[in-house]
């Protein structure tokens, strides 16, 4: 089996588990909280995107990877985690300007996200030795990506209510 076949058969397996796991256990607790109080958790989530700068680390990737492409994404990528940061603090007391602030976040880290994923598999980066972050792309990628999908569908309902 080839490796776009392996990571994208990952990708979908995982997408699987992680909706099962927020339609069983998790979607149900959220319902009757409050938008801070829910979104916390998948912003929170975020805040290790820190691992993003790994890409800028030299000697972490062989020397074909463009170098324009491993410097944005580790720059969106602490970028990200830093606006999570912000923005867990502020959930987390429930501050005025919080729901703001989460959306900023979530439009940057998804932004980074779905200019990032399209770029990693048109330079088939998965057929080179990626080390760790072929893990940390499959697993904590995927969930920080869901993330994003379910921060933006709560900021939107929240939007309706107003």
């Amino acid at each position: 089996m080839d490796n776009f076949t392996i990571i994208n058969l990952q990708a979908l397996t995982g997408t699987i588990g992680i909706i099962l796991a927020f339609n069983w256990w998790v979607k149900p607790r959220l319902t009757n909280l409050s938008i801070q109080d829910a979104l916390l958790p998948f912003v929170f989530l975020n805040v290790f995107r820190y691992l993003g700068l790994t890409f800028m680390a030299k000697e972490q990737f062989y020397d074909g990877f463009p170098a324009d492409f491993l410097t944005t994404v580790g720059i969106l990528d602490f970028s990200t985690a830093v606006l999570a940061i912000l923005a867990s603090i502020a959930l987390k007391n429930k501050w005025n300007f919080a729901i703001p602030l989460v959306w900023i976040f979530n439009v940057v880290g998804f932004g980074d996200l779905i200019t990032a994923f399209p770029q990693f598999f048109g330079l088939k980066l998965y057929d080179h030795d990626l080390g760790i972050i072929w893990l940390m792309f499959i697993t904590y990628g995927l969930a920080t990506f869901l993330s994003h999908i379910y921060i933006f569908i709560r900021l939107f309902k929240n939007l309706k209510k107003k």
